[in-house]
């Protein structure tokens, strides 16, 4: 059975009868790139990834063999809960939903431990025992929240807490300016997520990695990788964008940011988050969730219900970041709708 996430526009296309390609979709954290122009598809992609992991442990300064790549991070989280299945996790809530997903069907016990609402979620990790879990999933910045945890809080946490695994999933980092990355740091329960997906744009293609200091790690994660994994469309690709300058796409994305934020707290029907990501998380106030997702939607555009994230409801609702236009469009619907409410 498939979870939910965001980016599902071939639903709702089918719905009002028009093209993927027509809908506004700002339920998926992806930006956008060009198309792919380059395709082989007459001969088999390595077997194992080794030439992507040297170029990312290379462009990164990462030590050899440190680095593992697979078919996108949820694949990587999957084949994590495998080599910890039976064990004790705790996962940082509300946040990505398939740590939880991958987790149980690994027969993991899982307990969570939720942020405050009335805090605007942010961890406060000094407040958290992780004494006694075996596992630790946490997004930074997270998902669908938005906000970051300070790298020297979390670092001292997994160095005071030597027996727990803490993967910490850094899918969103680049949007913070990887201002507290913990790429690189040599401690030996760390274990970091990665993705192409996000700010690279090539979601369609399945592309992460990990990082850990620990290669016996690696080497048991990576028994489960099935040959030929990833594309060598895929593979290309990653390489060829890994030098590429991102810096004015994130700064742009922070300036929309910050006119989506203004722009949300001048409706007195919405609550908003701050962020560190691509994405704004906002809340209803005396507003009926559905009839708002499905005005937008009868309008072709997609936002994400978080009403399956753990400490959330339908009320909360996540909007991405991708350009000056789209953001235009969104704000001007918005305004319709409230205005219709008030009428």
């Amino acid at each position: 059975m498939a979870s939910k996430h965001g980016g599902d526009v071939f639903s709702l296309s089918r719905k009002l009868n028009i093209k993927p390609e027509d809908i506004l979709d700002l339920s998926s954290n992806v930006v956008e790139r060009s198309p792919i122009s380059a395709v082989f598809l007459n001969r088999l992609p390595p077997e194992e990834p080794a030439e992507l992991e040297r170029a990312i442990e290379h462009f990164y300064g990462l030590g050899s063999g440190t680095v593992l790549a697979n078919a996108g991070s949820s694949q990587l989280i999957k084949d994590i809960c495998l080599v910890y299945r039976g064990c004790k996790a705790l996962i940082l809530s509300p946040t990505y939903t398939e740590y939880e997903r991958f987790a149980t069907l690994c027969g993991m016990q899982v307990e969570h431990f939720l942020a405050d609402e009335k805090s605007s979620f942010h961890f406060r990790l000094n407040e958290i025992k992780f004494n006694g879990f075996d596992v630790v999933f946490l997004c930074n910045p997270n998902n669908p929240t938005g906000v970051p945890i300070d790298k020297k809080e979390l670092f001292d946490a997994i160095k005071n807490n030597g027996e727990t695994l803490f993967i910490v999933d850094e899918s969103y980092m680049d949007f913070d300016f990887n201002r507290n990355t913990l790429l690189g740091e040599g401690l030996k329960n760390l274990c970091v997520l990665r993705s192409f997906s996000k700010l690279h744009g090539l979601a369609g293609l399945r592309v992460g990695w990990l990082f850990s200091p620990d290669r016996e790690f690696i080497k048991r994660v990576g028994s489960f990788r099935v040959p030929w994994s990833l594309t060598e469309v895929a593979i290309s690709k990653a390489k060829d964008i890994l030098g590429d300058d991102f810096r004015k796409t994130v700064e742009h994305i922070a300036s929309l940011k910050d006119t989506l934020i203004l722009e949300l707290s001048r409706f007195s029907q919405i609550k908003v988050y701050r962020s560190s990501t691509n994405f704004v998380l906002f809340k209803l106030l005396g507003v009926e969730p559905h009839s708002f997702l499905s005005y937008l939607e009868e309008r072709g555009i997609l936002i994400r219900n978080c009403a399956d994230f753990r400490g959330l409801d339908g009320s909360f609702f996540r909007v991405s970041l991708k350009n000056s236009k789209a953001l235009k469009v969104f704000l001007k619907t918005l305004k319709s709708f409230f205005s219709g409410q008030s009428g």
